[in-house]
């Protein structure tokens, strides 16, 4: 509504309003003689009077979700659970065969890091070393003790080792981009090499991007053929500022990728960060999930913090935009 024609609405007065045409309404109370003035009076005396089926209880998401409860066997291969939908409960998937980068925007304490600690812990439970290795780059420290495995490749706590690192690993992975000798069938399904899938997971990127160069310029060019070289570059960061980074490479390719991501909590006047989805006030753990295919509004995943496992601390939910 415009806000002159909101302003019209009496003030202090229960059932006013305006409709979508701008006209005043005023909303009926129900009730009936000798149930009493609450609704609540009437509604207990239909459902005690009512001798059919009753309607199926409103599904709420769990206060926590463990990670353990988590049905990691109901996928396989580079589909991982990450949640639950708030519509059904049932598992939110992310399929990095198909969505092979993936992005997520939140304030602090919104559950960013959680986020990337449940996802290398199920890279680390699903796939030897041989099949997936893991590059972690924090500036933070705050993923120290996911993975304690020999997954880890390296762990990124400032620009110079971690610019080694990715460089390293930008050029390993120039060696799998395909020649013109490649056939259409090699192609479909990446034979012509072999080797482990690479996960970069990078937590608090703004940080990582805001020196005087990006530590990870080196992967820019590797981006479009993600899918076909084995890499998956997953960013996590605030969503304060995150309008001003249109034009920062990275995040600039990603889009132009139509790459998937979360939006979390965070301030919607920083505009569109996932395809058209802004952020917006919401609990720890929650947000909205958006692929090429649907977007979805979920909330809280399992928590995994180094020294306990794996603990119990996460939600998620998704509803049908």
């Amino acid at each position: 509504m415009k806000r002159p024609v909101a302003a019209t609405v009496p003030e202090e007065q229960p059932g006013c309003g305006i409709t979508a045409s701008g006209l005043h309404f005023l909303a009926a109370e129900p009730r009936v003689a000798g149930l009493g003035a609450e609704t609540t009076d009437l509604v207990k005396a239909v459902a005690g009077a009512w001798a059919g089926p009753s309607a199926p209880r409103v599904r709420l998401l769990p206060p926590v979700l463990p990670y353990a409860e988590l049905d990691q066997q109901a996928t396989s291969g580079l589909a991982f659970p990450i949640g639950v939908a708030e519509a059904d409960l049932r598992p939110v998937v992310l399929d990095f065969a198909t969505e092979p980068n993936f992005v997520v925007f939140g304030d602090a304490e919104c559950g960013k890091s959680s986020f990337l600690r449940a996802l290398a812990t199920s890279i680390v439970n699903r796939f030897s070393p041989e099949q997936a290795r893991v590059i972690l780059v924090d500036y933070r420290r705050s993923l120290i003790g996911t993975i304690e495995t020999a997954h880890l490749i390296g762990y990124g706590t400032a620009a110079p080792h971690t610019t080694e690192l990715i460089e390293s690993a930008a050029g390993y992975l120039q060696g799998r981009l395909p020649g013109p000798e490649v056939t259409p069938a090699e192609l479909r399904s990446r034979s012509w090499w072999t080797g482990p899938e690479l996960f970069v997971l990078v937590d608090d990127y703004d940080l990582v991007a805001g020196g005087p160069s990006n530590p990870l310029w080196a992967l820019e060019e590797h981006l479009p053929h993600a899918r076909d070289v084995g890499l998956h570059l997953v960013l996590a960061r605030r969503s304060g500022g995150a309008g001003r980074t249109s034009y920062e490479p990275i995040i600039q390719r990603l889009r132009e990728l139509s790459t998937a991501g979360l939006v979390m909590s965070g301030a919607p006047e920083e505009g569109p960060l996932v395809d058209q989805v802004k952020a917006g006030p919401l609990p720890p753990g929650r947000g909205r999930l958006v692929t090429r295919r649907e977007a979805y509004a979920w909330c809280s995943w399992p928590t995994c913090r180094p020294g306990d496992g794996v603990r119990d601390r996460h939600r998620a939910v998704r509803e049908n935009r």
